[in-house]
């Protein structure tokens, strides 16, 4: 006996049973909705990304010879050439240093401050007036171990030339009573234990200072700079 299969139609088959109920029947996967202000964002976003990679490479590369200065250099000093030092810096408008190349300009001028090492060389550092100034004198005072503060004295320091009591009073005649004068340097001790210290004084002063300390006359006092 031949059975007789029923006409398969499109319809789909009914889900099967499992367990006496019906299976839920399976639905297509849900479609990805495309969105194109979010994917031009992202591709903004790395553009923009690599050109701020760029830029801040090429402005890193991009640096400029200035003068640095290689060794301290006293107020009042005349630069040399083992004084200054070549330094590459970035392009900064808060800075103002004096190129490189002007290196051979700047040898020779004075100090118009101490500089330090390490530090970057400017116009307002520097000055083309040597000391002693006009209405100056630059005179070498000796003094001893209890005429000096024990305190180093540093260029441009500020002091009063204190006269002391002498047994010569030819030595001390025309001088004046106190003296005002600025450190320009002060060498080491003596092998006759007198140091003596450079100073700056009014043209004025000048002779009679130095006749009371070429007799040893003069005790040196520190006073408080501005």
């Amino acid at each position: 006996m031949t059975r007789t299969q029923p006409p398969t139609t499109g319809a789909a088959p009914a889900p099967a049973e499992v367990h006496g109920l019906p299976r839920a029947p399976e639905l297509p996967p849900p479609r990805r909705q495309r969105r194109p202000a979010l994917l031009a964002l992202a591709v903004s976003m790395v553009v923009l990304g690599a050109l701020g990679a760029t830029y801040l490479a090429t402005s890193l590369g991009q640096t400029t010879a200035v003068i640095a200065i290689a060794r301290e250099v006293p107020w009042g000093q005349t630069l040399t050439a083992a004084d200054l030092v070549e330094a590459r810096i970035s392009a900064d408008p808060a800075l103002e240093p004096i190129p490189y190349v002007d290196r051979d300009r700047v040898i020779g001028m004075g100090a118009a401050t101490t500089l330090r090492p390490g530090s970057l060389l400017t116009l307002d550092a520097l000055t083309d007036q040597h000391l002693p100034a006009a209405g100056q004198q630059l005179i070498g005072v000796g003094v001893s171990l209890v005429q000096v503060p024990t305190t180093p004295l540093r260029p441009g320091d500020d002091v009063l030339l204190v006269p002391v009591a002498a047994g010569n009073p030819a030595a001390t005649e025309g001088a004046p009573s106190v003296v005002e004068a600025t450190v320009v340097k002060s060498g080491p001790p003596g092998t006759d234990g007198l140091r003596v210290v450079d100073v700056l004084v009014d043209a004025a002063d000048g002779p009679a200072v130095a006749a009371r300390a070429a007799a040893g006359l003069i005790a040196i006092v520190v006073v408080a700079g501005e």
